[in-house]
């Protein structure tokens, strides 16, 4: 697929029929996916954390921080991806991944922009975002961009023995 190929589609995720329904649904599969993952990895925190506490007790700080990130993220990763497998739409849910980056980013801009007067807030937030979201990010939105990629791939293949 070409470059411009790849704008056209890009593109169609914005266009609207003369009756104002949308030509693509992608655009809101990927924003209801991107919501969904904000749930269940919100979910996979809440219930986690309180259960990971007293195992990293003694740990040393970064150690503790390190597995409160990874075991959560992993469990929700696990759980949205087990969702893209079963309902066989592969773009929209890595489309979500990178919502939900977008989201990440905007939400980081405005907490930094409002808690500049107060450094220790700031850095309890920071601390707080550095464990709850880039885990999800990378591990899910990593593992759906690689299963998007595979299967675009076997559709080629696909298409070539035709």
């Amino acid at each position: 697929m070409s470059d411009k190929q790849d704008k056209l589609e890009f593109k169609e995720f914005f266009r609207f029929t003369r009756d104002g329904k949308m030509k693509s649904g992608a655009f809101a599969y990927s924003i209801t996916f991107a919501a969904f993952y904000l749930v269940v990895y919100g979910a996979a925190y809440y219930l986690l954390v309180d259960v990971l506490a007293p195992i990293t007790d003694g740990l040393p700080i970064w150690l503790s921080d390190m597995i409160g990130a990874f075991v959560p993220g992993l469990a929700g990763a696990i759980v949205c991806l087990f969702l893209m497998k079963l309902t066989g739409t592969k773009k929209p849910a890595f489309l979500g991944y990178v919502y939900l980056a977008i989201f990440a980013l905007v939400f980081l801009i405005a907490m930094c922009v409002m808690l500049k007067d107060d450094r220790d807030a700031l850095s309890i937030f920071l601390r707080l975002f550095v464990i709850m979201v880039p885990v999800p990010l990378l591990l899910g939105g990593g593992s759906a961009w690689y299963i998007w990629k595979k299967s675009e791939g076997l559709d080629d293949k696909a298409e070539d023995y035709d």
